[in-house]
């Protein structure tokens, strides 16, 4: 079976069950450490919330599932890091945010040695850019930036706020919504800030 047809129908499995580990069904087709990735707890609470608002947004199962897999994979070019940065309890230097910033090519590089994830690569690549061109690796803007890497980076920066850090201690999930509200236009999609703050506090109330 082709790859495109694995994932149309890991997808659409996932969708009949209400699902959101379609991305299970590929497992044998990765390298060993983008699996070993996917269970890591930062990138799991990713992916939880970048489903729920892929569904919000309407997205279909393909994309779904693409979503999945790009929100999953989002930091796996971290391991190619020194421990010291990425566990470093201080501000990082220029040197060290220098290195910390080549993560998103990193990761899109080890997916695009899978073949038929060219979409999941493309996502990894841009989710630290910000729709207001300022971000990295490529200082791509606005509706350039591939739509699921705009929804990773709303629930990767709401994930790293309300979680507990090497250099500080996790924030109120009210205090994280409203830096996504002040971010938005600027450094978010802000129709997608909008959909993410009104879901959270729909599930909240």
């Amino acid at each position: 079976m082709a790859l495109q047809e694995k994932q149309e129908t890991a997808a659409e499995a996932a969708a009949a069950t209400n699902g959101s580990q379609g991305y299970v069904r590929l497992a044998p087709v990765f390298p060993r450490q983008l699996r070993d990735h996917w269970l890591e707890g930062h990138a799991a609470e990713v992916a939880e919330l970048a489903l729920d608002l892929g569904r919000a947004l309407g997205l279909s199962s393909p994309a779904l599932l693409e979503l999945e897999l790009a929100a999953r994979l989002h930091d796996v070019g971290k391991r190619a890091m020194p421990a010291s940065i990425l566990s470093k309890p201080g501000p990082l230097s220029e040197v060290e945010w220098s290195v910390m910033r080549r993560h998103p090519e990193w990761g899109s590089e080890m997916l695009a040695d899978v073949s038929g994830l060219e979409d999941v690569a493309d996502a990894v690549h841009a989710h630290h850019e910000r729709w207001d061109g300022s971000g990295y690796p490529l200082g791509i803007e606005g509706e350039s930036i591939p739509l699921a890497s705009r929804i990773i980076a709303v629930c990767d920066a709401f994930s790293a706020m309300t979680t507990d850090r090497p250099y500080r201690s996790p924030r109120p999930a009210v205090d994280a919504l409203g830096e996504l509200q002040r971010g938005a236009g600027s450094q978010f999609d802000p129709a997608i800030v909008g959909v993410f703050v009104a879901s959270t506090e729909s599930a909240a109330a």
